[in-house]
C-alpha cells in the first residue's frame, strides 16, 4: 500500500513538474549553452541591425534566437533546402519583434515553411450558394495553428533591405503576436489605458489612410495596410522596425502606441515599461 502510495505521488509530482515547469527548466538549460559564432556571423550579415544593438539588447536577441532554433521546426518546401543561414535569417527577424518581449509570445509557434519564391494558393470562397475558387500567388502567410509560411526569395529581399518598405519575416510574425488573443484582428493583446489608446490611435491612422488611397493620394506607407486592420498592424510593424524614424515623423501616435506594444524605442532599442 505505501508503494502504491508513493507511485501515485511520484507520477502527479512528475505530471505538475512536466506541465507546469519542465519548459521553463528546459529553456533555462540550453540557455547556459553559449550563442556559436558563426551564429553571430549570420546574423551580421543577414540583420544588419544586429551589428548595432546596445549589448543587453543583443543578448536577449541572441537568447530568443537559441530558443526558437531549439524549439521551431523548419521545413523546405519545393525542393528548397533549408540550412543555417535561412534558420538564422527568419530566427532573428522574427525574434527581433520580441527582443524586449517575453520569449513565450511564440509559444503558440510550431513549425515554418519556406518556399524558394513566391507560391501559389488555392482559395475557395462561398458566398451563400455559390462557391468560387480562385488561385492566389502569396509571399507569405501566419495561421492560428502555429504555422508560418515564407518565400526564402522575399525573406532575402528584406534581410539585405534593412530601412525598405517591406519584410515579409516582420510582416508574417506580426500577425502570430496578433493572434496571440485568439484572432487576428489588428488588435494584440492589451489591457486598460493602452488598450483604449490603441484602439482610438490605430482607428484614426487606418481610416486616414483609407481616406487617403480612396482620393487618390499615394501614401508614404504600404497600401496593402488598408485592405483591413490586421494587415494594416503587420505593415505598421515593418514600418516601426525599419522605418522608424519615418513613422515617427509622420504619425507620432501610432509610434507611441505600437512603443508600448513591442516595449523599446527602435531607433536606440531602449526599453519602454510594459
Amino acid at each position: 500500500m505505501l508503494i502504491y502510495f508513493l507511485c501515485v505521488l511520484a507520477i502527479i509530482g512528475f505530471s505538475v513538474f512536466y506541465l507546469f515547469f519542465y519548459r521553463g527548466w528546459l529553456r533555462d538549460l540550453r540557455l547556459r549553452e553559449p550563442f556559436p559564432e558563426h551564429w553571430q556571423d549570420l546574423l551580421r550579415k543577414q540583420l544588419p541591425v544586429y551589428r548595432s544593438l546596445p549589448p543587453q539588447p543583443r543578448h536577449q536577441l541572441e537568447q530568443h534566437v537559441q530558443l526558437f532554433l531549439a524549439e521551431k521546426s523548419f521545413y523546405g518546401c519545393d525542393g528548397f533546402e533549408v540550412d543555417d543561414t535561412v534558420r538564422l535569417t527568419i530566427a532573428g527577424h522574427a525574434c527581433l519583434l520580441i527582443i524586449a518581449r517575453s520569449f513565450s509570445d511564440f509559444d503558440d509557434i510550431t513549425s515554418i515553411l519556406v518556399y524558394p519564391d513566391a507560391y501559389r494558393v488555392r482559395e475557395i470562397e462561398s458566398d451563400g450558394l455559390v462557391v468560387s475558387e480562385s488561385e492566389q500567388i502569396r509571399a507569405g502567410e501566419a495561421s492560428s495553428r502555429g504555422q508560418v509560411v515564407l518565400a526564402w526569395a522575399e525573406c532575402e529581399q528584406g534581410a539585405v533591405n534593412p530601412n525598405g518598405h517591406h519584410n515579409v519575416i516582420l510582416h508574417e510574425f506580426a500577425h502570430q503576436l496578433d493572434y496571440l488573443d485568439g484572432t487576428a484582428d489588428g488588435a494584440p493583446p492589451l489591457g486598460g489605458e493602452q488598450a483604449r489608446h490603441w484602439q482610438k490611435t490605430m482607428t484614426l491612422a487606418y481610416e486616414h489612410l483609407r481616406r487617403s488611397l480612396s482620393h487618390h493620394h499615394k501614401p508614404w506607407l504600404d497600401p496593402y495596410g488598408a485592405t483591413e486592420p490586421a494587415e494594416f498592424f503587420a505593415v505598421l510593424t515593418e514600418a516601426f522596425f525599419q522605418q522608424p524614424d519615418h513613422l515617427k515623423a509622420e504619425q507620432p501616435e501610432v509610434f507611441e502606441a505600437l512603443r508600448g506594444f513591442y516595449r523599446l524605442d527602435p531607433i536606440t532599442f531602449d526599453e519602454s515599461p510594459p
